[in-house]
């Protein structure tokens, strides 16, 4: 499954095809109303709401989860959880450059109950 996605929110930069696998989360824009869809190497656009991109992602299969008022996360991206900071990171070896999410406690106890135990997930 594929997003058609942006890459400026005018559009001006024309549409492409973005890989469901890869997104790592879905951030809500309240000022500019928009979505921006997150990967490891860059970030997209894309119209709509989180409610209704959560749904459609769900029923396409895939593991997405709100973990913020404007943020859903594609779960099975996370690799390593920080409680003393409550941050979910999508890779284990960080860096300055990487991306993490931070989550409300609610959230995060939440998730990391979901992840304990699965393979290659860290808890620190």
């Amino acid at each position: 499954m594929q997003l058609t996605v942006t890459l400026d929110i005018e559009g001006k930069s024309g549409i492409s095809n973005l890989p469901v696998r890869d997104i790592l989360f879905l951030q809500f824009d309240f000022i500019s109303r928009w979505i921006t869809v997150h990967t490891l190497d860059g970030q997209f656009f894309i119209p709509g709401t989180l409610i209704y991109w959560t749904e459609a992602l769900k029923k396409g299969g895939y593991q997405f989860e709100k973990v913020d008022r404007n943020i859903v996360v594609h779960v099975p991206k996370i690799c390593k959880m920080d409680r003393f900071f409550a941050k979910a990171y999508f890779e284990i070896e960080t860096t300055s450059r990487s991306k993490s999410i931070t989550l409300s406690q609610k959230y995060f106890k939440l998730l990391a109950s979901q992840l304990r135990g699965v393979q290659g997930f860290v808890y620190i």
